[in-house]
């Protein structure tokens, strides 16, 4: 089956849109960034991009392709029974990447959301829109009825509060194994009440998209200004509230970010069809996308490895431009060698190691 162009330039940017939110939570799981007792200017702008312009977006972005994943797989598959299996070795590689590498992996949350939207690859549009807004508002509701009921101030650096966190840092291979084992559990533990949920409606939005062919054409001319006023009207909300600053609002600040999260990736799928049909070359980008599963846990691999190993005390010293600095390196990196890469492969390590797998499951569902 031929790949759709504009799907793997979305995954893609959803897979170097992750590290630029991801990146803080490298250096420390548990908060991501601290801030400084003097907040510099470039903190403050970075930090109203993410909630204005990232934040969200590239999570939502990977959802409703993935739900579009789905349709491709039954299209070339025929068969639901080849794409559980494709999903269940998703989980394995998840939990093997949240209890080895990095709490913070997605993919478990994404595979077994995926089975839920599986359900409604047959749906009708009508069926699909109504589940997957209800499954969304759930997510999000759980979102904030969880954080309600126990709002903490925010931690400063060099505050008593930070330096417990810093104390109870993995300082050695053993510790660090431990560390992901107890917060990877706790995520796991979360993922019913929210994220799975939120994951799950956007994937069968994502399902709606690929039957109304948003992929390939873009926005229908009705949707694109509803989905422009969302976009606005949630974005002054979000820039209301956190000009208020009342830490018991931040949830409410988490919440907004979340719905206007699935607007904005909305947009950045018009705008790359749009581009492509206009004659806009993204083959860089396209090769990213190819190899979103391996980028993404080599972006876990190298950065790990960078905090632990070279700059283990990043959390103290790097404000957020710094940060973004690395961040931009590395995506500079993956967009070099993914076009490289596939002058001589034509899969990424990772799924060409996902197609055996699902091949030899096959196999044995045979014998």
């Amino acid at each position: 089956m031929e790949r759709i162009a504009t799907l793997d330039i979305n995954r893609g940017i959803a897979v170097l849109g992750l590290l630029f939110l991801n990146i803080y939570y490298f250096s420390m799981f548990e908060v991501g960034y601290v801030n400084l007792p003097v907040v510099p200017l470039s903190d403050s702008v970075i930090d109203w991009i993410n909630a204005l312009l990232l934040d969200g977006r590239f999570r939502s972005l990977f959802c409703l392709l993935f739900g579009a994943a789905l349709c491709l797989q039954m299209d070339k598959n025929g068969s639901d029974q080849q794409v559980k299996d494709r999903l269940f070795w998703i989980v394995t590689i998840g939990l093997l990447h949240g209890y080895i590498l990095w709490p913070g992996d997605i993919l478990v949350s994404y595979g077994l959301a995926g089975f839920i939207a599986l359900k409604y690859i047959d749906a009708g549009p009508s069926r699909l829109i109504r589940h997957g807004c209800g499954f969304g508002l759930f997510g999000v509701s759980m979102m904030l009825v969880l954080g309600s009921i126990d709002v903490a101030d925010p931690i400063i650096r060099g505050s008593s509060e930070f330096y417990e966190i810093v104390d109870n840092l993995p300082r050695d291979v053993v510790s660090h194994f431990g560390h992901n084992g107890v917060y990877y559990s706790i995520m796991l533990l979360i993922m019913p009440l929210i994220t799975l949920w939120y994951s799950a409606g956007l994937m069968i939005a994502g399902i709606y998209c690929y039957k109304q062919g948003i992929f390939k054409h873009g926005l229908s001319n009705n949707a694109k200004p509803l989905v422009i006023t969302a976009t606005a009207l949630l974005s002054v909300g979000t820039i209301y509230l956190k000009v208020l600053d009342i830490n018991s609002l931040s949830v409410l600040v988490d919440s907004l970010i979340w719905v206007n999260a699935f607007a904005g990736a909305l947009l950045i799928i018009h705008c790359v069809v749009k581009m492509s049909r206009k004659g806009f070359q993204f083959s860089w980008l396209q090769a990213v996308g190819r190899m979103a599963l391996t980028l993404y846990i080599f972006q876990s691999v190298l950065m790990v490895s960078f905090f632990y190993w070279v700059m283990p005390n990043g959390y103290e010293q790097y404000n957020r431009m710094e940060y973004m600095a690395i961040a931009l390196l590395l995506s500079l990196f993956q967009l070099l060698i993914a076009p490289l890469y596939f002058r001589f492969f034509k899969q990424g390590p990772l799924e060409y190691l996902l197609k055996r797998l699902c091949l030899r499951s096959k196999e044995a569902d045979y014998v």
